[in-house]
């Protein structure tokens, strides 16, 4: 007869149909000479042989009839479970099952038992947390209750729910269970081989705690997160939890990087980002665990570009999406009808509450990391989710309309999605309101009501295929990203069409560009908001500065005559007085071809305007935000200081106000742009100003447009 209870190295020549889709992986591990803990594998078959004889199988098989009868379908799932935990072992399985136990405990330690559905941890379906796990089993007798608790929790109702929204038959599922010698954690925590929110980005995500993993997986507690940069071996300490510092380090940088090196080894076993379990005890690292990454089919790349007086909360990014609407508070794990596309606000993330929140917009979270089993859950269904924010059950209420930005882990003041019932109902005003667009085809509602676009912005073009741009160039494949822009151009100025359309040339951080697959290159700073960006790159970059010159050329010659190029992040007029002759250089002549403006952002530039509009300059775009900060001397991104960003305060005003007075007095169109002019006081500061427009992100231009009217009557 076929044994039952088997070794590592005789699971490592079986696959997931016979082990179940743990312990295969567990023993592709250990094959590889990977510190795996003393291990034994119970078959499917024993699952297989003891739901035939205990008649359980035909309880399965009435399952998949009541998919659509929710309580008969979690009923029936109880009985499933109450036959599986009624009925005995079989006499051949019990004895290979003591015989283990012997085996594994023979230095007094104590055995985990783990489930291994044949479902479980597969390239589709994670099944993560969803299945059950028995720590400290002292002996046989407590071992044979514990692989009947693995079988049977196959068949709970947050697995059952879980399999009917993967299209997983219940019946098909077959049931492994890994027997492992119990290590005593002393540290543990998670390895990612991809950042879970920005899967495009060569880093691997380590995150630790003090003692046993679970409290990781459960989202039970908000670790410390490392970045590890395998092209420079660098290690980055990202976060941590909420009241500690950075002094109170549980891994060391040779440790991030051995923890990494196992993980990117697993990546090349199973083709594929892995998601790595470990432990440390008594001066030795063991891999308890691997799993494959799963991201949705189609990931959100779409974010706000939001003045930072909105941002609410700030934590960890759990999912490449975003989600914006009604928030409503649960308190504990309690589970309730929610109205679809809710913002659920929650202290804790458990596996069974995440199972139910496929409708939900996003999901906010006091505690927890990005490597939990519900954020896992939340990321396979596409649910926007920031975790680890210390306070957003004390900081938002029933009803807050928020958006919830998964990817950067932010919580923004107001619901940002666009609402074209709203655009229908403005009413004209004496000053124009451009809008900024960052996906053409997303404007097309806006299009008719808008006087123009204030910002095209190329991140979407220069960003969206997840590779740096350099690395394009370099690789050969910058002609692709050279007629994405030229396609954006033609498409803006199509649905814009009468009106002006200023392209903004390059301005991302270096650290949004980190997140790129070739972003390895771009250098570390303390404030990126500060650094290496604007024109002043785009000057030290010619090769990316002359592809987007090359595009705007193309969309001209097309036909597109009511574009024009944005300098973003002018520090001095020679930067901008050099950017004129390369345009020439690159075929347009600037004012006559092609309008051309800059954006004024720091008060350097604010202090020699003049001299910029002697240049020549056909309009000039204020930032206000990244005025706000370099007039106020904030950073933008900082939590400690964003209470402190006023739009309207009085040295910003002065400065806005000697913006005005250059600009009119050399007859430049002016316009200030930037989710600032939502602020109330700012507004009318603008109008009094004689601003002669602002520019708006598409969700705040029905408001903003209203505001003006209401400001303007006076």
């Amino acid at each position: 007869m076929d044994t039952l209870v088997i070794t590592l190295d005789e699971a490592a020549h079986r696959d997931a149909s016979t082990v179940g889709g743990k312990a295969a992986n567990l023993a592709r591990l250990s094959a590889e000479g990977l510190p795996v803990p003393l291990a034994r594998v119970v078959t499917t078959e024993a699952f297989d042989r003891f739901m035939a004889s205990s008649g359980t199988d035909a309880l399965v098989e009435h399952l998949a009839t009541l998919v659509s009868d929710h309580d008969a379908l979690l009923n029936q799932a109880a009985r499933v479970r109450a036959s599986i935990l009624a009925h005995p072992l079989p006499a051949q399985l019990a004895g290979e099952l003591a015989v283990a136990f012997v085996e594994l405990s023979a230095e007094g330690d104590t055995i985990v038992v783990r489930s291994s559905a044949t479902v479980e941890d597969s390239a589709s379906s994670s099944f993560a947390g969803m299945l059950s796990s028995i720590p400290a089993v002292a002996s046989a007798e407590d071992m044979y209750a514990a692989v009947k608790r693995c079988w049977a929790s196959a068949f709970e109702a947050r697995a059952v729910l879980y399999a009917g929204e993967r299209g997983v038959d219940p019946a098909g599922v077959g049931v492994g269970v890994v027997l492992q010698r119990q290590i005593a954690s002393e540290r543990s925590g998670l390895a990612f081989g991809r950042d879970p929110a920005r899967r495009e980005t060569d880093v691997v995500i380590v995150e630790s705690i003090q003692g046993t993993g679970e409290d990781i997986v459960s989202g039970e507690v908000t670790p410390e997160r490392y970045e590890f940069t395998p092209s420079d071996s660098s290690v980055t300490l990202v976060g941590h939890p909420v009241g500690t510092t950075s002094l109170s380090r549980k891994v060391s940088d040779r440790e991030v990087a051995l923890l990494a090196g196992w993980t990117r080894l697993a990546e090349d076993l199973f083709g594929a980002p892995q998601d790595i379990e470990w432990a440390y005890a008594e001066g030795h690292f063991y891999l308890l665990q691997s799993r494959p990454l799963i991201f949705v089919a189609a990931e959100s790349m779409l974010f706000p570009e939001i003045a930072e007086h909105t941002v609410l909360l700030r934590g960890v990014g759990a999912s490449p999406a975003v989600g914006s609407g009604e928030v409503v508070l649960l308190s504990g794990d309690q589970i309730q009808i929610l109205p679809r596309g809710a913002v659920v606000v929650i202290h804790r993330l458990t596996n069974d509450l995440a199972v139910h929140l496929r409708g939900a917009s996003a999901v906010i979270a006091d505690e927890g990391g990005a490597t939990s089993h519900g954020a896992n859950i939340l990321r396979e269904f596409g649910v926007a989710c920031v975790l680890g924010t210390g306070s957003a059950t004390s900081v938002l209420a029933d009803r807050d309309r928020v958006t919830v930005d998964g990817y950067r882990g932010v919580v923004f003041l107001g619901d940002l999605s666009l609402r074209s019932e709203e655009i229908e109902t403005i009413v004209p005003t004496r000053t124009k309101v451009f809008v900024s667009v960052l996906v053409p085809e997303q404007a097309a509602p806006v299009a008719s009501h808008a006087d123009g676009v204030s910002s095209l912005r190329n991140d979407y073009f220069l960003l969206q295929s997840g590779v740096h741009p350099a690395k394009m160039v370099r690789t050969g494949r910058g002609r692709a990203l050279e007629d994405a822009i030229t396609d954006g151009l033609l498409e803006t100025a199509r649905l814009f069409a009468g009106k002006p359309v200023w392209y903004k040339t390059l301005d991302a951080p270096t650290d949004e560009f980190r997140r790129l697959d070739g972003g390895d290159e771009e250098p570390t700073e303390r404030n990126p908001l500060l650094g290496w960006r604007g024109l002043g790159r785009e000057l030290e970059e010619p090769e990316l500065f002359a592809l987007e010159l090359r595009a705007v050329r193309r969309a001209l010659e097309a036909g597109a005559e009511n574009v024009a190029v944005k300098l973003p992040f002018v520090r001095f007029p020679e930067e901008y007085e050099e950017a004129k002759r390369i345009i020439e250089q690159a075929g347009m002549r600037p004012h006559e071809d092609i309008r051309l403006g800059i954006s004024v952002e720091t008060p350097g530039i604010a202090a020699r305007l003049r001299e910029v509009c002697d240049l020549g300059v056909d309009f000039v775009s204020v930032g206000v935000s990244d005025l706000v900060m370099c007039v106020l001397a904030l950073d933008r991104e900082s939590e400690r200081v964003a209470w402190l960003f006023r739009p309207a305060h009085p040295a910003v005003i002065e400065v806005l106000s000697r913006i005005a007075e250059v600009s009119h007095e050399c007859g430049v169109f002016l316009c200030a742009c930037g989710e600032s002019e939502h602020d109330e006081a700012l507004l009318p500061e603008l109008v009094a100003l004689g601003y002669d427009a602002v520019g708006v992100s598409l969700p705040y231009f029905a408001p903003v447009k209203r505001h003006l009217a209401e400001i303007e009557r006076g």
